[in-house]
C-alpha cells in the first residue's frame, strides 16, 4: 500500500502577543481538518539550515525584512506571508484590511460627536502607514483634520535575534516626547492608535500626567489583545482584527499553492476586522452637560439590545420634558432618534464587516422588524442596505485593482 504524502509546514510566527497566537489557532484550525499536514514551528537560524529548510513543503511567515524574504524566497517552496513588510514576487499575502480598520476607527469616533482627532503610529512599516492614510482621509471627508505624532518620533518594533516582534509591556523610549504631544492637544480629544500597546502606553502616560481617559483624551487600539486591554486603567477599547480568519485564510492558501503551485505574481488576500470592541477607553461624549455624555453612552451601549426613549429617562432618573429639551437643543436629534441613528451606524458596520443577511442583520442592530429596517435605512441612505453594501465592496475592489 503507498504510504501517503506528508506535508510538513514551517511556521515562523512569534507567539508572545494574542495577535501572533491568534493567527497560529487560525491555522491549527484548518490544518486539524486534514491528516497530511504536519506543523513546525521554526526561528529565522532554523531557516539558514539548509538541511531543514529543504525538508518543509511550504512556510507561513510574518515576514520582518528584506534578508529573511530572500531566505524564504530561495527555498523555491510555496510561502504565504502574514505581515506584509517585504513580500517578493511569488509570495502569497494575507493581511488585514487596513483601510476598514482605519475607516472603523474615525467612525467610533465620529459617532461619539468627536471633533479633535489624534493618531499615534507604532511599530513603523505598512500597517501603520494604512491605517493612518484612512483614517485621515474619513475624518477629512468629515469636515476634520487629524493631529498626527510625527514620524521621526515613532517607536518601531523591537526584533529578537530571530527577527519576532518582541512587544513589552512597558513605559515608551519616547515617553516624554509623547506626554508634550498629548498635553498640547485640543481637548477633548479622540487618539487612534494601530496597536494596543501603544494606546496602554498613551493611557498610563495620560494618567501620570493628570489627563483624564476618556473624558479629555479617548484612547482606541488594534488587535484587541485581551491581557493588554484588560490590564489598562481604563480598559482599553480595540479593533479586533479578525485575526484567527487570517490565519484561517493564510492556511487555505498555502495549501491552494501547495496543490496548484506558486504563483509568478504576488498573491494578496485582505480580510476584513471583525469591528470595535468598546471598552471605558472610548466610552465618553465630548458633550455637556454630563448627564448627556452619560446619556449618548447608555444609548450607545445598548441601542443594539432594542432600548427606548424610556429606558433613557427611566436610566438618568430625569423627566421627559428636561431630557427631549436638552437633546433639541444641544444635540438637534430627538432620543429616539439618536437611538435610531445609533442602530443604523451598527448596521453599515456589520454590512461592511459580516456577510450576515439582512434579516440577522437588522437583528443584531436592535430593530424591532426587517420591514421597519429596511426602510429606515433607505430613508437615511436613500438605497437599501443590500444595495448600499455592493457599492462599499465595488469602492473597495476598485481601489485595489
Amino acid at each position: 500500500m503507498q504510504t501517503k504524502k506528508i506535508f510538513r509546514i514551517g511556521l515562523i510566527v512569534e507567539r508572545s502577543r494574542a495577535f501572533g497566537r491568534q493567527l497560529c489557532e487560525g491555522i491549527i484550525t484548518y490544518a486539524q481538518n486534514r491528516d497530511d499536514w504536519h506543523l513546525q514551528f521554526m526561528t529565522l537560524g532554523d531557516l539558514r539550515h539548509r538541511h531543514i529548510r529543504s525538508a518543509m513543503d511550504g512556510f507561513i511567515a510574518r515576514v520582518t525584512s528584506n534578508a529573511f524574504a530572500r531566505l524564504l524566497k530561495s527555498t523555491g517552496k510555496p510561502v504565504v506571508d502574514i505581515y506584509y513588510e517585504n513580500p517578493l514576487p511569488g509570495f502569497a499575502v494575507v493581511k488585514t484590511r487596513h483601510e476598514s480598520v482605519g475607516l472603523l476607527a474615525a467612525e467610533h469616533f465620529l459617532d461619539r460627536r468627536f471633533k479633535n482627532f489624534a493618531y499615534c503610529p507604532y511599530g513603523g512599516g505598512r500597517t501603520s502607514a494604512y491605517c493612518k492614510k484612512a483614517f485621515v482621509r474619513r475624518l477629512r471627508r468629515a469636515g476634520f483634520s487629524c493631529e498626527v505624532y510625527s514620524s521621526k518620533n515613532e517607536i518601531a518594533y523591537d526584533l529578537d535575534s530571530s527577527d519576532h516582534i518582541s512587544d513589552v509591556m512597558a513605559p515608551p523610549k519616547d515617553a516624554k516626547l509623547l506626554e508634550k504631544w498629548l498635553i498640547s492637544l485640543p481637548k477633548p480629544v479622540a487618539v487612534f492608535c494601530p496597536s494596543d500597546l501603544r494606546a496602554w502606553q498613551i493611557n498610563g502616560i495620560c494618567r501620570s500626567a493628570g489627563i483624564n481617559v476618556p473624558r479629555e483624551v479617548a484612547v482606541l487600539g488594534l488587535d484587541n489583545d485581551i491581557i493588554i486591554c484588560g490590564t489598562a486603567k481604563p480598559m482599553l477599547s480595540s479593533i479586533d482584527p479578525n485575526t484567527r480568519k487570517i490565519g484561517h485564510t493564510a492556511a487555505e492558501t498555502l495549501a491552494d499553492m501547495i496543490d496548484n503551485g506558486i504563483p509568478k505574481r504576488m498573491l494578496i488576500k485582505q480580510i476584513p476586522p471583525t469591528g470595535v470592541v468598546a471598552r471605558a477607553s472610548s466610552e465618553t461624549a465630548p458633550v455637556e452637560p454630563a448627564w448627556l455624555a452619560d446619556a449618548l453612552v447608555y444609548i450607545q451601549r445598548n441601542a443594539k439590545h432594542g432600548i427606548s426613549a424610556s429606558d433613557v429617562f427611566e436610566t438618568l432618573g430625569r423627566s421627559h420634558t428636561s431630557v427631549t429639551k436638552t437633546f433639541r437643543n444641544i444635540l438637534g436629534i430627538t432620543v429616539q432618534g439618536e437611538i435610531a441613528r445609533t442602530r443604523l451606524e451598527e448596521a453599515k458596520h456589520l454590512l461592511l464587516t459580516t456577510e450576515l443577511n439582512i434579516s440577522e442583520i437588522a437583528i443584531k442592530s436592535g430593530f424591532s422588524s426587517v420591514t421597519y429596517f429596511l426602510q429606515a435605512f433607505s430613508t437615511a441612505f436613500n438605497v437599501p442596505p443590500k444595495t448600499w453594501r455592493d457599492l462599499q465592496n465595488n469602492q473597495h475592489t476598485r481601489r485595489h485593482t
